[in-house]
């Protein structure tokens, strides 16, 4: 792999990367035949190693209140090993899946923002955007890439509160979009928001700083199941 980093000023700069690489297939995806968790996976042990070929560029804007990133990526994948279901089934109804390889693209990028105003130096937020698309040199979508991604942070800090040191607070969100361009015979995933809420402070003992937290997840107790879980084709959450 090779990059460079161009700074067209000092909060202005460009970078770029190329990356070559090869993959030889695993035992498992070699020699597979039986159950694994809650699906029968089939191996294939004529697949060939994969070369890939990647490169990407990035924009970073930082001040002292504002850091902007953007970036995208291409990855061409010669012999991409994934995983697929069949949609068939054993006798006993394990779904059946069989691992595969094709001439395949992977692309997307991630774009994030922190701002802090400088009248309210406390106060905090970020919000980054993720996405990545996958698809076979045939124009089929790849099974397995996950659905595009969105997080936001408030945050309030405290340099000293009391006898607290460093003291925040925070509100995370984490939605994950409806997924409808996946594969044949993956199913397709609805979209979920989940809200966590954390707090949390450093507490001086003596001479000894403890930082001390706590935190609660998905505080709305959202129902939801990720594009990635293999409790998906079960319907378990």
């Amino acid at each position: 792999s090779f990059g460079a980093t161009f700074n067209y000023t000092e909060e202005l700069l460009f970078r770029g990367n190329f990356a070559a690489a090869y993959r030889t297939p695993n035992l498992a995806e070699l020699t597979s035949n039986g159950p694994h968790e809650l699906r029968y996976e089939i191996g294939d042990e004529n697949l060939f190693p994969e070369n890939s070929r990647e490169s990407d560029l990035s924009i970073h804007y930082h001040t002292d209140n504002l850091v902007f990133d953007l970036s995208g990526f291409y990855n061409i994948i010669n012999n991409y090993i994934f995983i697929s279901p069949t949609g068939d089934t054993t006798i006993s109804g394990m779904n059946i899946y069989r691992y595969k390889q094709a001439n395949s693209f992977l692309f997307g990028g991630e774009a994030g923002l922190h701002f802090h105003p400088k009248p309210i130096k406390w106060l905090h937020s970020e919000i980054t955007f993720s996405s990545v698309i996958g698809k076979q040199e045939n124009g089929d979508y790849l099974p397995f890439v996950p659905a595009n991604k969105l997080r936001f942070e408030l945050r309030a800090e405290k340099e000293k509160l009391l006898f607290l040191q460093k003291s925040f607070i925070s509100v995370n969100t984490y939605t994950a979009f409806n997924l409808n361009n996946a594969a044949t015979s993956e199913p397709a995933t609805a979209g979920y928001t989940l809200l966590d809420l954390s707090i949390g402070s450093n507490i001086k003992i003596k001479n000894q700083l403890t930082f001390v937290s706590i935190s609660a997840s998905n505080i709305l107790d959202k129902r939801y199941i990720d594009h990635l879980s293999t409790l998906k084709e079960v319907g378990f959450y």
